[in-house]
Protein backbone atom coordinates (compact mmCIF):
# COMPACT_ATOMS: atom_id res chain seq x y z
CA UNK A 1 0.00 0.00 0.00
CA UNK A 2 1.59 3.02 -1.00
CA UNK A 3 1.04 6.50 0.48
CA UNK A 4 -2.20 9.26 0.39
CA UNK A 5 0.02 11.87 -1.56
CA UNK A 6 1.99 10.61 -4.47
CA UNK A 7 5.49 10.17 -3.91
CA UNK A 8 5.55 9.10 -0.86
CA UNK A 9 6.05 5.31 -0.28
CA UNK A 10 4.28 5.28 3.16
CA UNK A 11 1.86 7.66 5.58
CA UNK A 12 3.34 6.66 8.77
CA UNK A 13 6.48 5.02 9.92
CA UNK A 14 6.82 3.50 13.01
CA UNK A 15 10.20 3.32 14.53
CA UNK A 16 11.34 1.64 17.65
CA UNK A 17 13.85 -0.15 19.94
CA UNK A 18 13.77 -4.21 19.76
CA UNK A 19 14.62 -3.73 23.53
CA UNK A 20 10.92 -2.11 24.51
CA UNK A 21 8.62 -4.64 22.35
CA UNK A 22 10.10 -7.90 24.62
CA UNK A 23 8.07 -8.50 27.66
CA UNK A 24 4.60 -7.72 26.94
CA UNK A 25 4.92 -6.58 22.95
CA UNK A 26 4.52 -3.19 24.15
CA UNK A 27 5.19 -1.42 20.80
CA UNK A 28 3.26 -4.72 18.68
CA UNK A 29 0.12 -3.66 21.00
CA UNK A 30 0.50 0.14 20.24
CA UNK A 31 0.46 -0.02 16.60
CA UNK A 32 -2.52 -2.43 16.87
CA UNK A 33 -4.05 -0.27 19.04
CA UNK A 34 -3.27 2.63 16.28
CA UNK A 35 -4.06 1.18 13.49
CA UNK A 36 -7.83 0.80 14.62
CA UNK A 37 -8.00 4.45 15.67
CA UNK A 38 -6.32 5.43 12.15
CA UNK A 39 -9.19 3.45 10.53
CA UNK A 40 -12.20 5.16 12.60
CA UNK A 41 -9.94 8.53 11.91
CA UNK A 42 -9.98 8.53 8.10
CA UNK A 43 -11.65 7.70 5.42
CA UNK A 44 -9.18 6.48 2.93
CA UNK A 45 -6.95 3.82 3.63
CA UNK A 46 -3.83 4.88 5.75
CA UNK A 47 -0.45 2.67 5.05
CA UNK A 48 1.97 2.61 8.23
CA UNK A 49 5.92 1.00 7.95
CA UNK A 50 6.22 -1.28 10.93
CA UNK A 51 9.60 -3.88 11.11
CA UNK A 52 8.45 -6.09 13.53
CA UNK A 53 12.64 -7.22 13.66
CA UNK A 54 13.97 -4.66 13.29
CA UNK A 55 18.59 -3.65 13.37
CA UNK A 56 18.86 -2.98 17.04
CA UNK A 57 22.32 -1.75 17.90
CA UNK A 58 24.82 -0.14 15.22
CA UNK A 59 27.82 -1.73 14.26
CA UNK A 60 30.75 -0.51 11.25
CA UNK A 61 29.79 -3.53 9.26
CA UNK A 62 26.55 -2.72 9.00
CA UNK A 63 25.36 -1.22 5.90
CA UNK A 64 21.44 0.30 5.25
CA UNK A 65 19.75 -1.08 2.46
CA UNK A 66 18.50 1.67 -0.17
CA UNK A 67 15.33 -0.01 0.59
CA UNK A 68 15.51 1.38 4.24
CA UNK A 69 15.76 5.13 3.00
CA UNK A 70 12.72 4.42 0.85
CA UNK A 71 10.73 3.68 3.26
CA UNK A 72 11.58 6.42 5.10
CA UNK A 73 9.59 8.63 2.46
CA UNK A 74 6.78 8.37 4.57
CA UNK A 75 4.39 11.95 5.40
CA UNK A 76 4.53 11.51 9.34
CA UNK A 77 7.37 10.19 11.55
CA UNK A 78 7.02 8.38 14.64
CA UNK A 79 9.54 7.36 17.27
CA UNK A 80 8.10 5.39 20.39
CA UNK A 81 11.02 7.59 22.49
CA UNK A 82 11.79 5.24 26.09
CA UNK A 83 14.85 4.99 27.90
CA UNK A 84 16.97 3.21 25.37
CA UNK A 85 15.66 4.73 21.86
CA UNK A 86 17.87 8.29 22.57
CA UNK A 87 20.97 6.20 21.60
CA UNK A 88 23.55 7.78 18.99
CA UNK A 89 24.90 4.13 18.59
CA UNK A 90 21.47 2.74 17.65
CA UNK A 91 20.24 1.57 14.46
CA UNK A 92 16.91 3.44 14.78
CA UNK A 93 18.15 6.54 16.15
CA UNK A 94 20.99 7.02 13.48
CA UNK A 95 19.33 5.48 10.41
CA UNK A 96 15.61 6.37 11.04
CA UNK A 97 15.51 9.15 13.53
CA UNK A 98 18.35 10.99 12.09
CA UNK A 99 17.52 10.21 8.74
CA UNK A 100 14.44 11.33 8.93
CA UNK A 101 14.61 14.52 9.62
CA UNK A 102 17.58 15.33 7.00
CA UNK A 103 15.47 13.85 4.57
CA UNK A 104 12.05 15.25 5.18
CA UNK A 105 14.11 18.49 5.87
CA UNK A 106 14.95 18.82 2.32
CA UNK A 107 11.85 17.53 0.70
CA UNK A 108 8.74 19.43 -0.43
CA UNK A 109 7.32 20.17 2.39
CA UNK A 110 10.05 20.19 4.83
CA UNK A 111 10.03 18.87 8.33
CA UNK A 112 7.80 22.25 9.92
CA UNK A 113 4.40 22.57 7.98
CA UNK A 114 1.86 24.94 8.98
CA UNK A 115 -1.57 23.67 10.22
CA UNK A 116 -5.00 25.20 9.23
CA UNK A 117 -5.57 26.99 12.73
CA UNK A 118 -1.90 28.89 12.51
CA UNK A 119 0.68 27.13 14.18
CA UNK A 120 3.10 25.01 13.25
CA UNK A 121 3.89 21.19 13.81
CA UNK A 122 6.68 19.40 13.06
CA UNK A 123 5.86 16.05 10.91
CA UNK A 124 8.02 14.02 13.89
CA UNK A 125 5.33 13.07 16.14
CA UNK A 126 6.83 11.61 19.36
CA UNK A 127 5.27 9.08 21.45
CA UNK A 128 6.89 9.18 25.27
CA UNK A 129 6.77 5.74 27.33
CA UNK A 130 9.19 7.03 29.66
CA UNK A 131 9.83 10.16 31.97
CA UNK A 132 13.32 11.41 30.45
CA UNK A 133 17.04 12.19 31.61
CA UNK A 134 17.29 15.77 30.59
CA UNK A 135 20.62 14.50 28.46
CA UNK A 136 18.02 12.60 26.31
CA UNK A 137 15.93 15.42 25.75
CA UNK A 138 18.35 17.94 24.46
CA UNK A 139 19.68 15.41 22.22
CA UNK A 140 16.19 15.13 20.72
CA UNK A 141 15.49 18.80 20.96
CA UNK A 142 19.18 19.33 19.28
CA UNK A 143 18.35 17.34 16.10
CA UNK A 144 14.53 18.39 15.95
CA UNK A 145 15.76 22.23 16.65
CA UNK A 146 13.21 22.71 18.72
CA UNK A 147 11.25 22.11 21.72
CA UNK A 148 9.94 18.31 22.28
CA UNK A 149 6.59 17.79 22.14
CA UNK A 150 4.78 14.58 21.78
CA UNK A 151 1.87 12.23 22.90
CA UNK A 152 2.94 10.95 26.44
CA UNK A 153 2.11 7.35 27.08
CA UNK A 154 3.58 7.40 30.61
CA UNK A 155 2.48 5.78 33.83
CA UNK A 156 3.88 7.72 36.35
CA UNK A 157 3.96 7.41 40.45
CA UNK A 158 5.77 6.82 43.41
CA UNK A 159 8.97 4.79 42.42
CA UNK A 160 7.68 4.10 38.79
CA UNK A 161 8.04 4.88 35.48
CA UNK A 162 6.87 2.98 32.91
CA UNK A 163 4.53 2.64 29.64
CA UNK A 164 0.82 3.27 30.30
CA UNK A 165 -1.13 -0.28 29.68
CA UNK A 166 -4.13 -0.34 27.67
CA UNK A 167 -5.96 -1.71 30.65
CA UNK A 168 -4.28 0.01 34.10
CA UNK A 169 -4.55 -2.45 37.33
CA UNK A 170 -4.90 1.25 39.39
CA UNK A 171 -5.16 3.85 36.66
CA UNK A 172 -6.11 6.22 39.33
CA UNK A 173 -2.40 5.95 40.57
CA UNK A 174 -1.18 7.71 37.76
CA UNK A 175 -0.25 11.36 38.54
CA UNK A 176 -0.07 12.15 34.90
CA UNK A 177 -3.77 11.51 35.01
CA UNK A 178 -3.73 10.31 31.64
CA UNK A 179 -5.79 7.26 29.43
CA UNK A 180 -4.73 4.95 26.91
CA UNK A 181 -7.75 5.11 24.73
CA UNK A 182 -7.59 9.30 25.01
CA UNK A 183 -3.85 9.37 23.93
CA UNK A 184 -4.40 6.98 21.17
CA UNK A 185 -7.39 9.16 20.36
CA UNK A 186 -4.97 12.14 20.56
CA UNK A 187 -2.38 11.28 18.49
CA UNK A 188 -4.55 9.62 15.84
CA UNK A 189 -6.25 13.38 15.67
CA UNK A 190 -2.22 14.88 15.48
CA UNK A 191 -1.62 12.34 12.05
CA UNK A 192 -5.23 13.92 10.74
CA UNK A 193 -4.26 17.39 11.45
CA UNK A 194 -1.13 16.70 9.76
CA UNK A 195 -1.89 14.79 6.93
CA UNK A 196 -4.52 17.43 6.05
CA UNK A 197 -2.24 20.21 5.99
CA UNK A 198 0.30 18.37 3.47
CA UNK A 199 -2.31 17.91 1.42
CA UNK A 200 -3.51 21.18 1.79
CA UNK A 201 -0.45 22.24 0.65
CA UNK A 202 0.28 19.50 -2.33
CA UNK A 203 -3.64 21.33 -3.50
CA UNK A 204 -2.37 24.55 -2.52
CA UNK A 205 1.57 24.64 -3.36
CA UNK A 206 3.12 28.03 -1.58
CA UNK A 207 6.84 28.74 -0.61
CA UNK A 208 7.82 27.07 2.40
CA UNK A 209 7.06 28.76 5.64
CA UNK A 210 9.13 30.91 7.36
CA UNK A 211 10.95 29.60 10.47
CA UNK A 212 12.19 30.32 14.04
CA UNK A 213 15.59 29.39 15.82
CA UNK A 214 16.83 30.97 19.28
CA UNK A 215 19.76 32.54 21.20
CA UNK A 216 19.31 34.64 24.23
CA UNK A 217 20.91 37.64 25.03
CA UNK A 218 20.97 38.62 28.80
CA UNK A 219 17.69 40.46 28.21
CA UNK A 220 15.80 37.42 27.49
CA UNK A 221 15.78 38.26 23.90
CA UNK A 222 16.42 36.21 20.31
CA UNK A 223 17.88 37.64 17.26
CA UNK A 224 19.49 36.26 13.92
CA UNK A 225 21.33 37.43 11.18
CA UNK A 226 21.99 37.34 7.39
CA UNK A 227 25.60 36.56 5.72
CA UNK A 228 27.42 38.02 2.70
CA UNK A 229 29.86 36.27 2.60
CA UNK A 230 31.44 34.55 -0.47
CA UNK A 231 30.12 31.71 0.88
CA UNK A 232 26.69 31.71 1.41
CA UNK A 233 26.55 33.50 -2.16
CA UNK A 234 28.33 30.65 -4.11
CA UNK A 235 25.93 28.09 -1.93
CA UNK A 236 22.60 30.10 -3.02
CA UNK A 237 23.85 30.53 -6.55
CA UNK A 238 24.85 26.72 -6.86
CA UNK A 239 21.16 26.04 -5.41
CA UNK A 240 19.79 27.94 -8.36
CA UNK A 241 22.04 26.29 -11.02
CA UNK A 242 20.58 22.88 -9.82
CA UNK A 243 16.83 24.20 -9.61
CA UNK A 244 17.24 25.70 -13.02
CA UNK A 245 19.63 23.26 -15.40
CA UNK A 246 19.66 19.85 -13.63
CA UNK A 247 21.10 17.84 -16.27
CA UNK A 248 23.88 20.53 -16.42
CA UNK A 249 24.42 19.88 -13.22
CA UNK A 250 24.09 15.52 -13.36
CA UNK A 251 26.38 15.83 -16.28
CA UNK A 252 28.98 17.92 -13.89
CA UNK A 253 28.85 15.12 -11.13
CA UNK A 254 28.88 12.46 -13.42
CA UNK A 255 32.70 14.32 -14.45
CA UNK A 256 33.62 14.99 -11.18
CA UNK A 257 32.66 10.78 -9.82
CA UNK A 258 35.06 9.91 -12.98
CA UNK A 259 37.97 12.06 -11.68
CA UNK A 260 37.15 10.96 -8.21
CA UNK A 261 37.79 7.61 -9.44
CA UNK A 262 40.84 8.65 -11.19
CA UNK A 263 42.74 9.47 -8.03
CA UNK A 264 41.35 7.14 -5.57
CA UNK A 265 44.24 4.84 -5.49
CA UNK A 266 46.69 7.50 -4.88
CA UNK A 267 44.16 8.77 -2.02
CA UNK A 268 44.65 5.11 -0.83
CA UNK A 269 48.21 4.45 -1.27
CA UNK A 270 48.74 8.29 0.93
CA UNK A 271 46.11 7.03 3.93
CA UNK A 272 47.96 3.56 3.98
CA UNK A 273 51.22 5.41 4.03
CA UNK A 274 50.20 7.73 7.64
CA UNK A 275 48.78 4.73 8.95
CA UNK A 276 52.43 2.68 8.43
CA UNK A 277 54.35 6.06 9.59
CA UNK A 278 52.48 6.60 12.64
CA UNK A 279 51.15 3.48 13.26
CA UNK A 280 47.61 2.37 13.54
CA UNK A 281 45.75 2.72 17.49
CA UNK A 282 42.56 3.07 16.36
CA UNK A 283 42.10 6.75 17.04
CA UNK A 284 43.51 7.66 13.58
CA UNK A 285 41.25 10.59 12.52
CA UNK A 286 41.34 13.81 9.55
CA UNK A 287 40.18 17.33 10.23
CA UNK A 288 36.15 17.26 9.23
CA UNK A 289 36.01 13.37 8.66
CA UNK A 290 32.94 11.69 10.63
CA UNK A 291 31.40 14.86 11.07
CA UNK A 292 28.50 16.42 8.55
CA UNK A 293 28.60 20.03 7.87
CA UNK A 294 25.30 19.99 10.20
CA UNK A 295 27.27 19.12 12.99
CA UNK A 296 30.27 21.29 12.20
CA UNK A 297 28.07 24.13 12.65
CA UNK A 298 26.82 23.02 15.70
CA UNK A 299 30.00 22.65 16.85
CA UNK A 300 31.28 26.56 15.84
CA UNK A 301 27.60 27.72 17.52
CA UNK A 302 28.51 26.35 20.81
CA UNK A 303 31.91 27.69 20.89
CA UNK A 304 29.89 31.34 19.70
CA UNK A 305 27.78 30.73 22.62
CA UNK A 306 30.39 30.79 25.41
CA UNK A 307 32.39 33.79 23.91
CA UNK A 308 28.81 35.63 24.03
CA UNK A 309 28.41 34.51 27.55
CA UNK A 310 31.88 36.07 28.51
CA UNK A 311 31.08 39.11 26.45
CA UNK A 312 33.67 38.15 23.61
CA UNK A 313 31.35 39.21 20.99
CA UNK A 314 34.06 39.39 18.25
CA UNK A 315 34.95 36.10 18.82
CA UNK A 316 31.46 34.95 18.92
CA UNK A 317 31.02 36.17 15.10
CA UNK A 318 33.95 34.59 13.58
CA UNK A 319 32.64 31.16 15.26
CA UNK A 320 29.37 32.23 13.74
CA UNK A 321 30.82 32.84 10.82
CA UNK A 322 32.52 29.05 10.56
CA UNK A 323 29.34 27.92 11.49
CA UNK A 324 27.75 29.11 8.52
CA UNK A 325 30.42 28.92 6.11
CA UNK A 326 29.68 24.83 6.87
CA UNK A 327 26.11 25.33 6.99
CA UNK A 328 24.33 28.41 5.68
CA UNK A 329 21.26 27.06 6.55
CA UNK A 330 21.50 26.44 10.37
CA UNK A 331 19.01 28.45 11.71
CA UNK A 332 20.30 28.83 15.42
CA UNK A 333 23.82 30.26 13.77
CA UNK A 334 22.02 32.89 11.99
CA UNK A 335 20.26 33.61 15.80
CA UNK A 336 23.33 33.69 17.87
CA UNK A 337 25.13 36.37 14.96
CA UNK A 338 21.95 38.18 15.30
CA UNK A 339 22.19 38.42 18.90
CA UNK A 340 25.72 39.32 18.51
CA UNK A 341 24.71 42.12 16.30
CA UNK A 342 21.77 43.48 18.95
CA UNK A 343 24.78 43.25 21.90
CA UNK A 344 27.48 45.45 19.77
CA UNK A 345 24.36 47.73 18.84
CA UNK A 346 23.54 46.93 15.14
CA UNK A 347 19.76 46.60 15.23
CA UNK A 348 19.14 47.04 11.75
CA UNK A 349 21.20 44.18 10.92
CA UNK A 350 20.15 41.68 13.06
CA UNK A 351 16.43 42.64 11.62
CA UNK A 352 17.98 41.11 8.55
CA UNK A 353 19.68 38.51 10.28
CA UNK A 354 16.58 37.57 12.07
CA UNK A 355 14.47 37.11 8.77
CA UNK A 356 17.68 34.72 7.30
CA UNK A 357 16.57 32.43 10.60
CA UNK A 358 13.20 32.60 10.02
CA UNK A 359 13.41 31.81 6.37
CA UNK A 360 15.06 28.58 7.12
CA UNK A 361 12.83 26.86 9.97
CA UNK A 362 9.45 27.75 10.35
CA UNK A 363 9.20 26.53 14.28
CA UNK A 364 11.03 28.63 16.41
CA UNK A 365 8.43 31.15 17.66
CA UNK A 366 11.31 33.36 19.58
CA UNK A 367 12.61 34.28 16.51
CA UNK A 368 9.39 35.68 15.64
CA UNK A 369 9.21 36.93 19.16
CA UNK A 370 12.60 38.92 18.22
CA UNK A 371 11.69 40.02 15.37
CA UNK A 372 8.81 42.46 16.90
CA UNK A 373 10.99 43.28 19.49
CA UNK A 374 12.95 44.60 17.13
CA UNK A 375 10.33 46.05 15.43
CA UNK A 376 8.65 47.78 18.29
CA UNK A 377 12.31 49.31 19.20
CA UNK A 378 12.54 50.94 15.94
CA UNK A 379 8.58 52.69 16.61
CA UNK A 380 7.21 50.39 13.97
CA UNK A 381 4.24 49.85 15.51
CA UNK A 382 2.28 48.07 12.93
CA UNK A 383 4.87 45.77 11.60
CA UNK A 384 5.70 45.06 15.49
CA UNK A 385 2.15 44.15 16.36
CA UNK A 386 1.91 41.71 13.55
CA UNK A 387 4.97 39.91 14.17
CA UNK A 388 3.68 39.63 18.10
CA UNK A 389 0.75 38.02 17.02
CA UNK A 390 2.36 35.72 14.60
CA UNK A 391 4.60 34.54 17.57
CA UNK A 392 1.16 33.48 19.48
CA UNK A 393 -0.51 31.53 16.20
CA UNK A 394 3.35 29.99 15.80
CA UNK A 395 3.14 29.05 19.89
CA UNK A 396 0.16 29.49 21.73
CA UNK A 397 1.43 29.16 24.67
CA UNK A 398 4.26 31.60 24.31
CA UNK A 399 3.69 33.89 26.82
CA UNK A 400 5.97 36.97 26.47
CA UNK A 401 4.24 37.59 23.16
CA UNK A 402 1.04 38.10 24.89
CA UNK A 403 2.67 40.57 27.45
CA UNK A 404 4.98 42.55 24.79
CA UNK A 405 1.37 42.87 22.70
CA UNK A 406 -0.24 44.01 25.51
CA UNK A 407 2.38 46.23 26.74
CA UNK A 408 2.76 47.37 22.55
CA UNK A 409 -1.13 47.92 22.49
CA UNK A 410 -1.02 50.37 26.19
CA UNK A 411 1.58 52.43 24.90
CA UNK A 412 -0.37 52.73 21.36
CA UNK A 413 -3.58 53.94 23.84
CA UNK A 414 -5.36 50.80 23.08
CA UNK A 415 -6.09 49.52 26.95
CA UNK A 416 -9.17 47.38 25.81
CA UNK A 417 -7.26 45.18 23.40
CA UNK A 418 -4.35 44.66 25.57
CA UNK A 419 -6.67 43.74 28.54
CA UNK A 420 -8.31 41.34 25.92
CA UNK A 421 -5.44 39.48 25.31
CA UNK A 422 -3.71 39.28 28.59
CA UNK A 423 -6.51 37.94 30.03
CA UNK A 424 -6.58 35.18 27.96
CA UNK A 425 -3.14 34.50 28.80
CA UNK A 426 -4.22 34.37 32.60
CA UNK A 427 -7.16 32.31 31.57
CA UNK A 428 -4.70 29.66 29.95
CA UNK A 429 -1.71 29.60 31.48
CA UNK A 430 -1.99 30.69 34.70
CA UNK A 431 1.38 28.62 36.04
CA UNK A 432 3.77 30.67 33.49
CA UNK A 433 7.00 31.86 35.00
CA UNK A 434 6.25 35.29 32.87
CA UNK A 435 2.65 35.65 34.27
CA UNK A 436 4.53 38.73 36.48
CA UNK A 437 4.71 40.55 33.03
CA UNK A 438 1.21 39.75 32.17
CA UNK A 439 -0.19 41.02 35.58
CA UNK A 440 1.68 44.07 35.13
CA UNK A 441 0.71 45.11 31.89
CA UNK A 442 -2.52 44.10 33.15
CA UNK A 443 -2.40 46.42 35.85
CA UNK A 444 -1.07 49.14 34.02
CA UNK A 445 -4.27 48.82 31.16
CA UNK A 446 -6.84 49.38 34.07
CA UNK A 447 -4.58 52.35 35.27
CA UNK A 448 -4.76 53.89 31.80
CA UNK A 449 -8.48 52.99 31.82
CA UNK A 450 -8.81 54.83 35.44
CA UNK A 451 -9.86 51.77 36.80
CA UNK A 452 -7.53 51.85 40.21
CA UNK A 453 -8.98 48.99 42.29
CA UNK A 454 -8.29 46.41 39.41
CA UNK A 455 -5.02 47.78 38.66
CA UNK A 456 -3.94 47.73 41.91
CA UNK A 457 -5.03 43.77 41.91
CA UNK A 458 -2.85 42.76 39.27
CA UNK A 459 0.13 45.09 39.82
CA UNK A 460 0.15 43.44 43.27
CA UNK A 461 -0.21 40.04 42.13
CA UNK A 462 2.43 41.22 39.50
CA UNK A 463 4.72 42.70 42.60
CA UNK A 464 4.16 38.71 44.81
CA UNK A 465 5.76 37.04 41.76
CA UNK A 466 8.60 39.41 41.46
CA UNK A 467 9.12 42.18 43.74
CA UNK A 468 12.74 43.75 42.08
CA UNK A 469 10.70 44.20 38.42
CA UNK A 470 10.85 48.62 38.09
CA UNK A 471 8.07 49.07 36.14
CA UNK A 472 5.50 46.98 38.26
CA UNK A 473 7.05 49.50 41.37
CA UNK A 474 6.49 52.14 39.09
CA UNK A 475 3.25 51.48 37.97
CA UNK A 476 1.82 50.36 41.74
CA UNK A 477 3.01 53.89 42.96
CA UNK A 478 1.13 55.78 40.24
CA UNK A 479 -2.37 53.30 41.26
CA UNK A 480 -1.79 54.18 44.79
CA UNK A 481 -0.91 57.74 44.48
CA UNK A 482 -3.89 58.18 41.85
CA UNK A 483 -6.14 56.96 45.42
CA UNK A 484 -4.97 59.04 47.70
CA UNK A 485 -2.61 56.17 49.50
CA UNK A 486 -0.06 58.63 49.25
CA UNK A 487 2.20 56.91 52.24
CA UNK A 488 1.67 53.70 50.44
CA UNK A 489 2.60 55.48 46.80
CA UNK A 490 5.92 57.24 48.58
CA UNK A 491 6.86 53.37 49.29
CA UNK A 492 6.73 52.50 46.15
CA UNK A 493 7.89 55.41 44.61
CA UNK A 494 11.24 54.88 46.79
CA UNK A 495 11.28 50.92 45.50
CA UNK A 496 11.24 52.12 41.68
CA UNK A 497 14.23 54.14 41.95
CA UNK A 498 16.13 51.76 43.69
CA UNK A 499 15.41 49.29 41.16
CA UNK A 500 15.41 51.44 37.96
CA UNK A 501 18.87 51.22 36.35
CA UNK A 502 18.07 54.14 33.87
CA UNK A 503 19.31 57.41 35.69
CA UNK A 504 17.49 59.67 33.83
CA UNK A 505 14.13 57.71 35.01
CA UNK A 506 15.63 57.89 38.34
CA UNK A 507 16.09 61.54 38.54
CA UNK A 508 12.54 61.76 37.17
CA UNK A 509 11.38 59.78 39.66
CA UNK A 510 13.13 61.64 42.29
CA UNK A 511 11.46 64.86 41.93
CA UNK A 512 8.51 63.33 41.70
CA UNK A 513 9.17 61.92 45.09
CA UNK A 514 9.89 65.08 47.09
CA UNK A 515 7.09 66.42 45.51
CA UNK A 516 4.24 64.25 46.68
CA UNK A 517 6.53 63.90 50.01
CA UNK A 518 6.22 67.01 50.25
CA UNK A 519 2.26 67.13 49.66
CA UNK A 520 2.11 64.41 52.32
CA UNK A 521 3.19 66.08 55.11
CA UNK A 522 0.98 68.99 54.80
CA UNK A 523 -1.85 66.50 54.63
CA UNK A 524 -0.53 64.91 58.18
CA UNK A 525 -0.35 68.40 59.69
CA UNK A 526 -4.05 69.33 58.45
Amino acid sequence: MSSIIPGYTYDIFISYRQKDNKGDRWVSNFVDALKIEIESTFKEEVSIYFDINPHDGLLETHDVDASLKEKLKCLVFIPILSRTYCDPKSFAWEHEFKAFIEQAAEDQYGLKIPLPNGNVASRVLPVRIHELDISDIRLCESELGGALRGIDFIFKSAGINRPLRINEDHPQDNVNKIYYRDQINKLANAINENICSLRNMEIFPHEKNWSFDVAKNQAGNVFAVRNDSKENQDTQVKGILRKKYPEWINQYGSKAVKKTKKYLPAFLFFVLLIVLTFGWNGRLSFPGIGKSKRDLAKSYVAEAVKYFDNREFESAKASVSRALANDPKYSYAWSTLAAVSVKTGDVNNAILQTIEAVRFDPSNVTAAFNMAIALDDKKDFTQATEWYLKAIKIDSTFVPAYSALGRLYNSMNRPVDAILIMNYAVEKYPGSQYMYLIYKNLGNSHLLMNQVDKAIQNLEKSRELKSTEPETNLYLAKAYETSGKLGRSIELWQSYIDYETDTSKKSEAKKHLKEITIKHLREIIK
